[in-house]
């Protein structure tokens, strides 16, 4: 589990409560501010195809969708964005960081993402 203090940065692994499997977050949102050489997350990187990759299935089989035959029941998130609980006091360019206890809710399938692991 990631450290709520922790910066979030490029390669991040995410996890969501209606998955059965993690999905990576590529930073496209920041190209300038870098942690050991990785681009810091902003509340901006919630697109799906954009940042969290896979586009389709990125989460596995989506609980709610689980009796839905193939491709129906493949994770294809819906995120309703930005990211909470950001770094509120610190700006990477125009947006707020990302941290470790950083979450967004999915609208098709009504879970929670979370940070499994920061990326540094």
């Amino acid at each position: 589990m990631a450290k709520n203090d922790e910066y979030v940065v490029h390669g991040a692994c995410l996890k969501c409560t209606m998955g059965n499997k993690n999905a990576t977050l590529k930073v496209s949102s920041n190209r300038k501010y870098r942690i050991k050489r990785k681009k810091v997350a902003t509340v901006m990187d919630f697109a799906p195809g954009m940042n969290i990759f896979p586009p389709v299935g990125a989460f596995g089989i989506c609980k709610p969708y689980s009796a839905v035959p193939p491709p129906g029941n493949l994770c294809t998130p819906v995120l309703i964005g930005p990211w909470k609980m950001p770094y509120m006091t610190k700006k990477v360019g125009l947006f707020k960081p990302l941290l470790g206890g950083s979450f967004i809710m999915c609208g098709r399938g009504g879970g929670m993402v979370t940070i499994k692991k920061v990326g540094q």
